[in-house]
């Protein structure tokens, strides 16, 4: 297995794609001071999947990104792709060439495929771990790589070694165990704690379906029972039928017996009547019509003449108690009459003085000077003659309403009187 090509997009100073290509195991990659070659062995541990970002001289993952310049604007990631001959298989996948993938975002946010398909950080680093490559790089030697290696504390050279010996699969499987194991237990203390907060409540689900299940026990009895019951009321029934068909056979061979003698007994028995006795009782029951129709015809004159008196009487009180009411109205009406023309002229006179004071009135402002006295006096006299003249508006109608109310009498006289005419 060897490195085939390398392919950089906006990672670091290579603001546009470029690609290199080894056809054999590459021994170094060397170029002037600026040229990319430190940046071009971050990319190989980007890749592989470095997370230290110290060791790629960043901060942060943006800080991988091309940061643009005057002729080039800024990427918004940077994309590292890195193609292996895999015709040993000693990388553990069914394919000749592997295509490792990485992308960071601005945002940073990191993407990982193998062969264009979408995988995770661990998928990688277990592919990787099978052919004897970490992300520890010590395959890939930087500038001052020689003397980080040499000056390396014991941890760090132990996990290059065993890197180095293939270990590093071991390793990941181990890590991967204990933090599935130490997940597993987490998962345990939780169900413990579930398992003491509802244990109360299974110990009463166990009660109902206890309940349940004896609920349906009983529903089983219950409907083998009325079964049975149903079974037994059937042939009940069917016997007791069957005892009553039986006893009524006898009782109708007797009523059939009773007929037949009773039938056999009427025939010779006759009814006689003699003619004389019909002849009598025709004359009595003749009499008796007769006698009959009498009765009725007398009491038919006796009630004609009781309701004749009866009418005559009503008609004498019925005219005796409309004329005395309409004698009293006509001498009632004439004295009103009587007494509404006395008080028209009565009203016609007080007209007349209050048209004569009003005329004095006018001729005493018009002629007097105004001095205060005379003015009061005036005045006084003014109000009086206001109240002499509402008091004479309302007598005028008062006399409008009697003149009225005489109309309405003498018309319902009339009315009265055509109706005794008719």
């Amino acid at each position: 297995m060897y490195l085939k090509s390398i392919e950089l997009s906006g990672f670091k100073s290579f603001a546009k794609k470029c690609e290199l290509t080894f056809s054999s195991p590459i021994a170094g990659i060397v170029g002037p001071n600026g040229s990319g070659k430190s940046n071009t062995a971050e990319a190989f541990r980007f890749v592989l999947g470095e997370q230290s970002m110290k060791t790629m001289r960043g901060k942060r993952g943006p800080d991988l990104i091309w940061s643009g310049n005057e002729r080039t604007p800024a990427a918004n990631r940077a994309r590292v792709a890195m193609v292996f001959d895999n015709k040993q298989q000693l990388l553990d996948i069914d394919f000749d060439e592997v295509i490792l993938e990485r992308i960071v975002h601005r945002d940073g946010a990191n993407e990982y495929a193998i062969n264009g398909s979408k995988v995770r950080l661990k998928d990688i680093t277990a592919l990787l771990s099978g052919a004897k490559i970490g992300a520890s790089g010590h395959h890939i030697i930087s500038q001052g790589e020689a003397d980080r290696i040499l000056g390396a504390s014991e941890k760090e050279r132990r996990e290059i070694i065993e890197e180095a010996l293939g270990l590093k699969t071991y390793q990941y499987k181990k890590t991967e165990s204990e933090r599935k194991l130490e997940k597993t237990t987490e998962n345990i203390k939780e169900a413990k704690i579930l398992r003491r907060e509802i244990a109360p409540h299974l110990t009463f689900l166990e009660r109902q379906m206890k309940k349940l299940e004896r609920s349906r026990e009983l529903k089983q009895e219950l409907k083998e029972s009325y079964r049975t019951y149903i079974v037994h009321e059937r042939r009940f029934i069917a016997d007791e039928v069957q005892r009553l068909a039986s006893s009524r056979i006898e009782p109708q061979s007797e009523l059939h017996k009773l007929k037949e003698e009773l039938a056999q007994e009427a025939e010779p028995v006759q009814i006689s009547t003699s003619t004389d006795e019909l002849e009598a009782l025709d004359t009595r029951a003749r009499s008796l019509i007769e006698e009959k129709g009498k009765l009725e015809h007398a009491r038919g004159r006796v009630e004609g003449q009781i309701a004749l008196v009866g009418k005559t009487q009503t008609e004498s009180k019925e005219h005796v108690a409309r004329s005395i009411p309409f004698v009293k109205v006509e001498d009632f009406l004439t004295q009103m009459r009587q007494k509404i023309e006395r008080a028209h002229e009565d009203i016609s006179v007080v007209k007349n003085v209050i048209e004569s004071i009003g005329s004095v009135l006018e001729q005493f402002k018009n002629t007097q000077e105004p001095e205060p006295q005379n003015t009061k006096l005036l005045h006084s006299l003014e109000e009086e003659l206001r109240e002499i003249q509402e008091s004479l508006a309302s007598l005028a109608s008062e006399e409008v309403a009697l003149g009225v109310s005489r109309k309405n009498a003498l018309d319902e006289i009339a009315q009265k009187q055509a109706r005794e005419k008719e």
